[in-house]
């Protein structure tokens, strides 16, 4: 190839991605914020995403593999659109955007996942741990006398970790007493979770419940509270499906985006599987 030819290939790859670039950069309301859009495109996610914007523009390529390139990068943007997975969760947690935690339980129980653990192995709260501080608080304000904690981590390096040992041992930490606290360690899914509430709920007689898990999540932990044909309270947290504003950064696949898409999949996906 003459170097004529070489310097029009690379012409023909470099144009579309440096476009984008000064675009983006163009686009941003300071020079702050496009900092932040550079710091996106060179991290990995970012970094991927303009290879494929090259490889889409190869010269020469030929008819199937620019189409798969293209494909690829449609789903590569796509999977990492903050927009998107706003737009996805927010229609999971929608029922739930105007609900308030009124009125008495007689227990409010969590369903695991709240919770992480150190390197050292201590239990502190993890992404979504706004499920332990809704409950703590409706137990501050008098709103219930018990707190029920549940799960098993069958997933963790030393082959399993009671998730609700860990949630009553943060609980503790914030001052609720033990005697205010229930485990059922056993669960390892959402269904055995929700069949353990019901089970402690008839054998202890209360009947006013509340479930606390992420937003997100309660649609499905609702449709399987029917299956079990037990009535609860549903007590939302850990929302995610705060308004994402409209600036261009947020068009550069990021690990916000495929966190919001992941996790709304991953309910349609629980969901179909029961």
């Amino acid at each position: 190839m003459r170097i004529s030819d070489r310097f029009r290939s690379a012409r023909g790859v470099l144009a579309p991605v440096l476009a984008v670039v000064v675009l983006l950069g163009w686009a941003m309301p300071s020079g702050l914020v496009a900092k932040k859009v550079l710091a996106l495109l060179v991290l990995p996610s970012g970094a991927v995403w303009l290879g494929l914007i090259a490889l889409s523009a190869w010269p020469g390529l030929r008819r199937w593999p620019r189409a798969l390139a293209i494909l690829a990068l449609v789903a590569h943007t796509a999977a990492g659109n903050v927009w998107l997975g706003a737009w996805m969760v927010r229609r999971l947690e929608a029922p739930y955007l105007a609900r308030t935690d009124g009125g008495r339980f007689d227990a409010v129980c969590v369903l695991g996942g709240g919770t992480s653990a150190t390197p050292g192995g201590k239990a502190q709260l993890g992404p979504a741990g706004d499920r332990l501080l809704v409950p703590a608080r409706l137990f501050s304000e008098g709103k219930t006398p018990l707190l029920v904690a549940s799960g098993m981590n069958v997933t963790a390096a030393e082959g399993s970790r009671s998730l609700a040992e860990d949630t009553a041992l943060v609980w503790r930490a914030m001052g609720i007493p033990e005697s205010a606290i229930l485990r059922s360690d056993e669960p390892r899914t959402t269904r055995e979770e929700i069949r353990a509430f019901r089970r402690m709920a008839e054998a202890h007689g209360w009947k006013r419940v509340g479930v606390c898990s992420s937003a997100w999540h309660l649609r499905r932990v609702e449709r399987l509270c029917a299956e079990e044909k037990w009535e609860m309270v549903p007590v939302p947290a850990d929302f995610l499906s705060t308004p994402v504003p409209p600036v261009a950064m947020y068009a550069i696949p990021q690990a916000r985006g495929f966190q919001y898409v992941q996790k709304a999949l991953w309910e349609l996906l629980g969901a179909a599987g029961g």
